[in-house]
């Protein structure tokens, strides 16, 4: 498992995701500016004050898809012997990267889901070493390895 190769997929995609926000912010942003010397339609004011609450919206998640990526940018990704952020998690069921959630995707032909230290499963987790077991949710997983 190369953690350092996972780590900058990581940041490759949170990137991404900062990228289309962006993107999506500077569209929404041209719909809200009005042309003041066009004829200005009831309408358009209310597809405008629309667009600007989108607009702020993508701003709040354009905010902290950046911290997100500072987060994931200062994570310790040394070799762990336990269950921590940073850590990856092999088990039967799943493969889970420690510290950082992410939606399931697919790295060096494993199925992988990041999971927050804030997410309900962190804490049945937190602290296991290899060959120790944890339940969540009504499903047993034995930790089979953790880089």
């Amino acid at each position: 498992m190369n953690k350092e190769k996972l780590k900058n997929t990581l940041i490759q995609n949170q990137e991404l995701i900062i990228k289309e926000l962006s993107g999506k912010i500077d569209f929404t942003h041209e719909m809200v500016d009005l042309d003041e010397l066009d004829v200005i339609e009831p309408e358009d004011l209310s597809h405008s004050n629309e667009a600007g609450e989108l607009n702020q919206l993508m701003l709040i998640q354009l905010q902290k898809a950046q911290i997100d990526l500072d987060t994931l940018k200062n994570m310790d990704f040394s070799p762990k012997r336990k269950v921590e952020a940073g850590a990856f998690v092999q088990t039967e069921k799943f493969n889970f990267i420690v510290g950082f959630p992410t939606i399931p995707f697919d790295f060096e032909g494993m199925h992988i889901v990041g999971v927050s230290m804030a997410s309900p499963i962190f804490p049945f987790m937190t602290g296991k070493t290899i060959g120790e077991q944890f339940e969540f949710s009504g499903s047993k997983y034995v930790i089979n390895h953790i880089y």
